[in-house]
């Protein structure tokens, strides 16, 4: 009796840790998520910083180096346009990894951009690193969270 009750213990624990753990992340997904990065380096290009916000989510948050943390839509667009009036340009991103689980998504790789410095001279060329989260919602994935940093040393800090 007691092994009888024992076996069912344990295929009755077996299904419950086997079974499906939520929506699943697939190759779909990571395809969406690199055209989502497309579309932000497209926008950005443009000097679009209307298309830019609208890829984030309604409270999405970009938190730049040196600078405070922008959250909401429109916060992010303000980010854009102030990025775009200080001569940020020519955005190159790479992504090698990309992963998730259900509804929640990351990637990170690095950049690189042209700016002009503060003292107005001629465009510099910036590279670093970034880890961006995203979130699915409706069917469509959002950019959540974005955070990057600079290889090279700010001036002053």
């Amino acid at each position: 009796m007691r092994r009888g009750l024992f076996i069912a213990f344990v295929a009755i624990m077996s299904a419950a840790c086997s079974g499906n753990s939520g929506p699943r992340f697939d190759k779909t997904d990571v395809e969406n998520i690199n055209r989502l990065i497309d579309e932000l380096k497209t926008a950005f290009n443009a000097k679009d910083s209307a298309k830019a916000a609208a890829l984030y989510s309604t409270t999405g948050v970009v938190m730049p180096p040196n600078k405070p943390i922008m959250r909401g839509r429109q916060f992010v667009e303000q980010y854009y346009k102030d990025r775009f009036a200080e001569g940020a340009s020519d955005l190159e991103l790479t992504a090698p990894d990309v992963s998730g689980s259900g509804a929640l998504a990351y990637a990170s790789g690095d950049y690189r951009l042209n700016f002009v410095s503060s003292d107005g001279k001629a465009p510099q060329r910036d590279r670093g690193k970034f880890l961006w989260i995203f979130r699915e919602n409706n069917n469509q994935w959002f950019i959540e969270y974005v955070i990057f940093s600079s290889d090279f040393v700010t001036p002053g800090t």
